[in-house]
């Protein structure tokens, strides 16, 4: 072969300098990559091989592999590498071979490199440990073998039974199986059922009457029994029905009892590796794969979203190189503990690969996602870990995406999240990214923010003045929640309250404003100013804490008790967001209504008003929906409601409100229908928040 031919030899299929990607491909793979030349001659070594056998690549290269090769696997290997010398220039083999770990199970994938003369120039291989898996397809080789002995020395229990009388005959090799002697345990058809394990009773069962009316002469099942000790033996049960009655009744059957326990827990140790990571004992990659595919089917039929997140461990290599692989297995078994306590009962977690987990979260959007994944992100960064008198620190790089309902294959998603691990990677590690359409963007964006404000105490309250409509004389004042980011901006609500409710914070916002209700009273009356009705809004998610309106009503108790009257603060209460039972509400809301605050309903006149809180609540003030205000102008039927409302509320002593009065017209329309309150922009904007 030329010089040129050599140089197209070794570069065809598999270049010898891969562009950085491939470089960082193979230098980060837990397979192992060789190219050998035809005479099995290293030509390149992965640094994952070079672990496994614990040799340089300086060493290995230009030597053969052979030598590594267990004696009696040799004669196999020269076989299969003879194939690759014809189409398709592919082979499979598993072969021992020794490394740094002994003898170990390693199967390898080979393809032939072919120059341009169609001549075997180089052989690519790709291996992978097997040994777990060999060792258990041993294992059940060896205990069919033994099953075939048994059977071969007669170590088979036997059995008859007839049902007309009912009687079971067994001998001292099936009772023996069971860990009874002859004469301690009297088997009869009801006690055999009572044995079997509750999972399997219905399946045997079945079978059995399918013998024994005559579907079939012939009953096999493999179930497990209990053993006298306790455990259960699993029983391979063979019988046939050797007489029946006129009507195809069996009447007497007669069986063998083997006990295959041994072989069922080498087959499902098989079936378990299938789908699971043996290190960690999480979902391998194709169970993994499995459950992303059966996560997203369940979108497609629930119509709701899921999310897929990829967590890497940040700088993982250095904790192999700096403390060897065993070191390294132990990390990775910490942090598979950490997410299985941490993920929620519906997400499934698996093993990605290498450093690389998956969660799927089902029927979850993007802020919802966030949350969860956040938590598992500060739960491994908050302890390090200690292995051998070694303290270790380790960090999670997150991406996710969500998965959507019209999209068609996981796989995208997977992609995405993919993606946003690369920017979690590449903008300072130890973070979550988010990939996903552009609301979902902003709502994860400001699920962020509403917990950084939490944290920081930047949400304050805004006061909106409340006046009377006859002479526009304020009598009362609404507190409304603002985010003060940290560049300055002023949030309203409106842009963050129903992320905050898909969070589950809005008890905490309700918590502030009233805490900030009450210093405001506070400092009121030390400046002997004349209170105001203040009017504070509790969302169904308050109203489920009891425990914080207790703390609150202690708040207001001080602030009663140095204005020795009553605090005038009313509790505004959504019928929208209040789904619980009255009873509930009225046992949450006790301790403030003790103290003599009032009770107001917001958005009265909606789609979601009805008259259960006027029945079954004190209630003082009615907040007129805003829609329902905003027609009065233009609408006779709007303002015909409205009247309604009015004498309704003025017949039970209650106060009406119209909100987000804008205009004159407006006004001039409400104060026709006698609407008693009302607030809005013509009126003033709210206060800045403080």
């Amino acid at each position: 072969m030329t010089q040129d031919k050599a140089e197209q030899a070794s570069t065809r299929g598999v270049h010898e300098t891969p562009d950085e990607d491939y470089r960082l491909l193979i230098e980060n793979q837990t397979d192992l990559v060789v190219k050998v030349d035809p005479e099995g001659r290293f030509l390149f070594v992965s640094p994952s091989y070079c672990r496994t056998f614990g040799r340089s690549k300086a060493e290995l290269i230009g030597r053969t592999f052979m030598p590594s090769v267990h004696e009696d696997d040799r004669a196999a290997t020269a076989a299969a590498m003879a194939k690759l010398l014809e189409p398709p220039h592919t082979c499979t083999i598993e072969q021992r071979a020794l490394t740094v770990d002994g003898w170990r199970w390693l199967a390898w994938s080979d393809t032939a490199v072919l120059d341009p003369d169609g001549t075997v120039s180089a052989i690519i291989g790709v291996g992978r440990d097997v040994t777990e898996r060999k060792e258990a397809e041993i294992e059940l080789a060896a205990a069919k073998r033994r099953f075939e002995l048994a059977v071969e020395g007669g170590e088979i229990g036997l059995y008859t039974a007839s049902f007309s009388p009912i009687q079971m005959s067994v001998d001292a090799r099936y009772l023996a199986m069971l860990g009874y002697a002859e004469g301690e345990l009297e088997v009869d058809p009801r006690t055999w059922v009572d044995m079997v394990h509750p999972d399997d009773r219905d399946r045997v069962q079945d079978l059995y009457e399918r013998a024994t009316h005559g579907d079939s002469d012939r009953f096999e099942a493999e179930y497990r029994i209990r053993h006298r000790d306790g455990h259960w033996v699993w029983i391979q049960d063979r019988a046939r029905v050797y007489e029946r009655d006129a009507h195809g009744l069996a009447l007497r059957i007669a069986g063998t009892h083997t006990d295959v326990t041994r072989r069922k827990v080498a087959e499902l140790k098989l079936e378990y590796l299938v789908d699971h990571d043996e290190l960690t004992g999480l979902l391998n990659r194709r169970g993994v794969w499995q459950t992303v595919q059966r996560v997203h089917a369940q979108g497609l039929r629930s119509g709701r979203p899921c999310c897929l997140a990829i967590l890497d461990l940040d700088h993982f290599k250095l904790v192999n190189d700096a403390y060897g692989h065993g070191v390294g297995d132990e990390v990775l078994k910490w942090v598979s503990e950490i997410l299985r306590r941490e993920v929620r009962q519906a997400d499934c977690l698996g093993r990605w690969g290498g450093e690389e987990f998956v969660i799927a979260l089902p029927e979850t959007n993007e802020v919802q996602a966030r949350t969860a994944i956040e938590r598992i992100r500060e739960s491994v960064a908050a302890r390090p870990l200690e292995i051998k008198g070694q303290e270790i620190r380790v960090t999670l790089s997150i991406g996710f995406a969500t998965c959507h309902p019209d999209e068609g294959d996981p796989r995208d998603v997977l992609a995405r999240a993919d993606m946003a691990l690369y920017r979690a990677k590449n903008t300072g590690r130890n973070r979550i990214c988010y990939d996903g359409h552009e609301s979902g963007v902003y709502a994860v964006s400001m699920a962020v923010l509403v917990q950084s404000a939490l944290q920081t105490a930047r949400i304050l309250p805004a006061f909106q003045p409340i006046v009377d409509l006859r002479d526009r004389r304020i009598v009362a004042e609404e507190s409304l929640a603002r985010i003060v980011a940290t560049d300055g901006r002023i949030l309203a609500a409106s842009s963050f309250i129903d992320i905050a409710e898909q969070l589950g914070l809005l008890h905490r916002i309700d918590s502030m404003l009233l805490s900030a209700t009450a210093a405001r009273l506070k400092s009121s009356d030390e400046n002997a100013s004349k209170p105001l009705f203040d009017f504070v809004h509790l969302s169904g998610d308050l109203v489920r804490h009891p425990d914080i309106l207790k703390t609150l009503a202690r708040e207001l108790a001080g602030v009663s008790s140095a204005a020795q009257g009553a605090p005038s603060v009313v509790l505004t209460l959504s019928e929208r967001q209040i789904t619980a039972e009255m009873e509930q509400v009225a046992r949450a809301l006790a301790p403030l209504l003790d103290l003599g605050c009032k009770i107001a309903v917001s958005d009265y006149g909606g789609e979601t008003s009805s008259f259960r809180f006027l029945i079954h609540l004190p209630v003082s003030f009615i907040q007129l929906d805003a829609d329902l205000v905003r027609l009065a102008s233009e609408s006779e039927r709007a303002r015909s409601i409205l009247a309604t409302i009015q004498h309704s509320a003025r017949d039970l002593g209650i106060t009406t409100i119209a909100k987000q009065i804008e205009d004159e017209g407006t006004l001039q329309r409400l104060v026709e229908l006698g609407i008693d309150w009302g607030s809005g922009y013509l009126f003033g904007p709210p206060s800045d928040p403080s």
